[in-house]
């Protein structure tokens, strides 16, 4: 039966948490040759409680040329409008795999909303999971299979974060890359993290 082959998964823009404003724009990325599309996911998290009425936005943008810095943007995924961004400490300690995150107050979060999950100690440990059920007041449960790693009650539970897909044909293109903007005095503090995968060809 015929499948596809595909490359290893690889960052288009590396785990980060800044102060707004703040702009980061991705390095060029060149196609492996003979690649058909490049699956992307765009991770999105506040890191700063309150009201984000100046919402950021990744870019999606191609390049036609090997040098040529032309670039042009072909999609655009605008982060949530949120004015009741809240966040929960831990109350706990949680072994990398668990589903239920004991917290004191479960105000402000709800089934299937996504969260990010915020190492104090080490950035790159942060998480973005999805909220599979609310125990009021006692535990935020999420899906299977749980953590990526530890997590202690110096870390914190934010609402509202979010995570988009694309499929980038890239067929013509000769380098494409991702931008993230959070620019504005009324932005939001936040985290972010873009990855990709290209599909290379057919398999067998």
């Amino acid at each position: 039966m015929a499948g596809f082959t595909q490359a290893a998964v690889a960052d288009a823009l590396a785990h980060n948490q800044q102060n707004h404003p703040f702009t980061d724009v991705g390095s060029p990325i060149t196609p492996t040759t003979g690649a058909l599309w490049a699956n992307i996911t765009m991770h999105h998290a506040f890191v700063e409680a309150g009201d984000n009425v100046n919402p950021g936005s990744f870019f999606v943008q191609i390049n036609l040329g090997a040098t040529d810095e032309s670039w042009a943007s072909v999609a655009e995924f605008a982060v949530v409008d949120e004015s009741s961004i809240v966040t929960e400490q831990l109350t706990a300690t949680e072994a990398a795999g668990e589903t239920v995150l004991a917290v004191a107050s479960t105000t402000g979060f709800a089934a299937t909303d996504y969260i990010y999950i915020q190492d104090a100690s080490v950035e790159v440990n942060s998480e973005w999971q999805q909220i599979q059920q609310i125990v009021t007041n006692t535990s935020i449960d999420i899906l299977t299979p749980g953590l990526e790693t530890q997590k202690d009650t110096l870390d914190f539970i934010w609402s509202d974060a979010e995570t988009f897909t694309m499929r980038l044909e890239l067929s013509g293109i000769a380098r494409w890359r991702v931008v993230y903007m959070n620019e504005g005095v009324t932005a939001m503090n936040t985290a972010w993290w873009v990855r990709y995968i290209e599909v290379t060809g057919f398999g067998t």
